[in-house]
């Protein structure tokens, strides 16, 4: 994106857009480039506090979606993630529930719900992403069967989900394999995301470029929520 055109379409000066797009430097959600700014480079994530002012109001959207089919006294497993925190958040709706989580935000939203029980993974904890991975976190997941799996991911292409963590994409395939139904949360900004590690396929049938061509179409931000396959992380 230039300057330039930008003060035209918002009607402001050349100052005030460089500016702003100073601030989205600093935090990290975008590269300054002669004239303008482009995306960050792939292969890296933004860390939690950079994630989650993005695209709030769509991920409380999405989140009321999910958990509208969630039903009372069900057991979860919540992944990493902001998306997967709004969701967190939304569950004030529910009672009975059972919790497993390595998303600390989840558990801190969690706590003062009076009628769910959270267990938090153990693992090695990453101050910048609020959460633990590694080899104990995914033993912990493998250890339980939950009704329900909740996971985000840092990228979408048509092979499937991706991660930019070796670590952080491990401990998804273990949600995904130890959960009788699996939601993924995200948006359409993920597709063709530059993420190196693979998780898995996102549809049943890897050649479904019906359904790849309306995420691409999406526009950026747009939520996405999608019931993963079961018998293909079996």
């Amino acid at each position: 994106m230039s300057v330039e055109p930008l003060a035209v379409d918002f009607e402001v000066t050349p100052q005030t857009i460089r500016r702003d797009l100073g601030v989205l430097c600093d935090l990290g959600l975008a590269r300054r480039r002669h004239g303008g700014i482009e995306r960050p480079l792939g292969g890296h994530n933004l860390g939690h506090t950079q994630r989650s002012m993005l695209a709030r109001p769509a991920k409380q959207a999405m989140a009321a979606q999910v958990v509208a089919e969630i039903p009372d006294g069900a057991s979860l497993a919540l992944g990493i993630g902001t998306s997967v925190v709004a969701v967190a958040e939304a569950l004030i709706a529910r009672r009975g529930l059972r919790v497993i989580t390595n998303n600390l935000q989840v558990a801190q939203a969690l706590s003062s719900h009076p009628d769910v029980s959270v267990q938090l993974a153990e693992g090695q904890l990453r101050p910048r992403d609020l959460d633990v991975v590694g080899s104990a976190t995914v033993a912990f997941f493998t250890r339980h069967q939950v009704d329900i799996a909740v996971l985000g991911c840092g990228g979408l292409d048509a092979e499937g989900l991706l991660d930019f963590d070796p670590e952080e994409a491990a401990v998804s395939r273990a949600l995904l394999r130890h959960a009788r139904r699996r939601i993924l949360v995200t948006d359409a900004s993920k597709w063709g995301r530059a993420a190196m590690c693979r998780i898995g396929p996102l549809t049943a049938h890897e050649d479904d470029r019906n359904h790849h061509a309306s995420l691409r179409s999406l526009p950026s931000h747009h939520p996405v929520r999608h019931s993963l396959p079961a018998d293909r992380h079996r």
